[in-house]
């Protein structure tokens, strides 16, 4: 019986054609146009898996479009990284972890990894050591609207984020004793995303 259960397990797997395919360094469209034409291309039957590897994320409209193929791909995907992911490129891991659809899912890395979390900002022309976010523009800015159209959806989905990790169970966002105030990590965390700070979370192997 145990030979014929391992011949039918051996047999579905050399059914599933798998291929692995890699975003690297950032999200731009060099990186992300490859990798959408192998969604759209594959079929089903095929498991298809993204490595985001040491990631600095990029540019958001990209990462959308990028988000929309994985979605529509007839392929079954497993999303994973590794060392570090940022911005834009965690984004695409979380969204899967959070809001998986039936075909995809993001998996935790195989070791300790690192994901930086911010709302959606502009960076100033060519020099990304300087950036805003949409409260420095001007109401009725075109910029200003597209941010905002983008930080509902981040915001949307770092609240659901948040419950993943506990938000709902928590029974007070701060404690006194003995005269000191102590607040817990996720209110932290909180109130660091809402005042557009960068949010560094580990993530670790189950």
């Amino acid at each position: 019986m145990d030979g014929g259960v391992g011949t039918a397990v051996e047999a579905a797997n050399e059914e599933i054609e798998r291929t692995e395919i890699e975003l690297a360094s950032e999200v731009s469209v060099d990186t992300v146009a490859p990798l959408i034409a192998a969604f759209e291309s594959a079929e089903s039957g095929v498991l298809i898996r993204l490595y985001i590897k040491h990631n600095g994320g990029g540019d958001v409209a990209q990462l959308f479009m990028l988000i929309t193929a994985i979605a529509r791909t007839k392929a079954t995907v497993e999303i994973t990284f590794g060392r570090y992911i940022m911005s834009a490129a965690a984004t695409l891991w979380l969204w899967f972890l959070v809001w998986p659809v039936p075909h995809v899912k993001s998996l935790m890395p195989v070791k300790h990894g690192v994901l930086m979390y911010h709302r959606p900002r502009q960076s100033c022309g060519e020099n990304s050591d300087y950036y805003c976010f949409a409260e420095s523009f001007r109401d009725g800015d075109p910029v200003k609207e597209s941010l905002l159209q983008m930080i509902e959806i981040f915001d949307e989905l770092f609240e659901d984020f948040l419950e993943r990790l506990g938000w709902s169970a928590m029974t007070d966002a701060s404690l006194v004793i003995e005269d000191v105030g102590y607040t817990h990590r996720l209110q932290h965390l909180k109130e660091a995303y809402y005042s557009n700070k960068d949010c560094v979370i580990p993530v670790f192997p189950v």
